[in-house]
């Protein structure tokens, strides 16, 4: 770790995957992992599909995008992950040989890196705190087995209207109230829900004009009874 060490430990520190894992201790599981801080720019990737699935993250600072690619270049984004999520966790700890994805930065982000092996290898430090860090990503990977199953729920209706309200239905149930912002702008959430931008302006402008919910960019309520 470099001299931002203090700071890294502190963002490191609200992220669910160190729960229970104290101050002192998360400097020396880091040492242990060999962990480093990634800076990634606005736009530029952390993961390249066929990039080596060796290594995973935890977001420190900015969002990024799973994202993939057809064969004519049309962008599809298959999750947003926020700041303490973790970054290509699942594939690097499966074993798989390679990530079949790409993983962009939405804005300026950093990258908490750690390296597979050293999660999955016995420690030889015998540290307390790392089979608390195995148990806690557990927790995580069960949390993203719900996740995954929300988004199959979205895509699996037939309209644009009703994933999007699906959508932010789960928003809304997710954070518990009626008034929120979300994580795209337009295009990503065309890209997220797997339509066209102008059907899903299209379908914006019909249910806040129906009384669905209101809208103004990113932030949204949704009204009681709206249909």
């Amino acid at each position: 770790m470099d001299n931002t060490r203090l700071d890294v430990i502190g963002m490191a520190g609200r992220c669910g995957l160190f729960d229970g894992i104290g101050r002192g201790d998360l400097e020396s599981l880091f040492s242990c992992l060999g962990a480093r801080v990634v800076k990634i720019d606005k736009g530029r990737a952390f993961i390249r599909v066929g990039d080596k699935a060796d290594r995973f993250g935890v977001v420190l600072l900015g969002s990024l995008s799973v994202v993939q690619y057809d064969a004519e270049g049309r962008r599809t984004i298959v999750k947003n992950i926020s700041e303490s999520d973790l970054v290509g966790a699942a594939q690097a700890l499966a074993g798989v040989q390679s990530f079949a994805f790409d993983v962009e930065a939405d804005e300026p982000a950093e990258v908490l890196v750690m390296r597979t092996a050293r999660i999955l290898a016995p420690c030889e430090n015998a540290c307390r705190f790392h089979a608390r860090l195995v148990r806690n990503l557990m927790s995580s990977f069960a949390a993203k087995t719900l996740e995954l199953n929300r988004k199959i729920d979205i895509l699996s209706r037939r309209t644009t209207a009703e994933k999007l309200l699906t959508y932010l239905r789960g928003v809304a149930a997710e954070r518990g109230t009626r008034e929120f912002d979300i994580p795209f702008d337009r295009q990503q959430l065309a890209d997220f829900l797997c339509v066209e931008r102008s059907a899903l302006s299209a379908e914006i402008s019909r249910l806040v004009r129906i009384g669905s919910f209101g809208c103004h960019k990113n932030h949204f309520k949704l009204y009681q009874g709206g249909r």
